[in-house]
């Protein structure tokens, strides 16, 4: 098994995105971005984990008829578990390794480790970076990103 640690914001959208994106349009992914994670699944049969603070507000059957509503052909397996909400009274300091640590706890408990994975993310992800492909919030996921994650988690035979 191979997968595919998700971030939405900064991924699948992006803030000059959003900034031009009033009320519900918010919700929306970029459909060029959507279309690139198609590929990646496609090239290399990962499944996603969604890493997504939206994972605070959907259940992993929320998260998927979201992703499919948007053009997601993939599998959602599942979402990290939730170690510092948002919405917590106190700003998690660091995000990024807060991220770390969720992924690396959701690794700890599979009885079925994957073979490889990829983490898409435009957060700085220090402890995991040599399994990130970092793309920016103001760009989201490029074709770039693509063949980096690809060659992470390797191509289909």
């Amino acid at each position: 098994m191979k997968v595919v640690f998700l971030d939405f914001d900064g991924v699948l959208n992006h803030y000059l995105m959003m900034l031009n994106e009033e009320g519900e349009g918010r919700g929306r992914f970029s459909a060029p971005a959507v279309e690139r994670l198609n590929t990646i699944v496609k090239r290399t049969g990962a499944r996603v984990v969604v890493t997504s603070s939206w994972r605070e507000f959907h259940t992993v059957d929320g998260l998927r008829a979201l992703l499919a509503d948007q053009g997601f052909v993939g599998e959602v397996l599942d979402n990290t578990p939730i170690l510092h909400p948002r919405t917590a009274p106190l700003r998690d300091p660091n995000p990024g390794h807060t991220r770390c640590m969720e992924i690396q706890q959701w690794l700890d408990v599979r009885p079925d480790r994957p073979e490889s994975f990829c983490v898409l993310d435009d957060l700085e992800l220090e402890y995991l970076a040599a399994f990130q492909v970092k793309t920016e919030p103001d760009t989201g996921l490029l074709d770039e990103h693509v063949e980096a994650a690809v060659s992470i988690l390797g191509e289909n035979a």
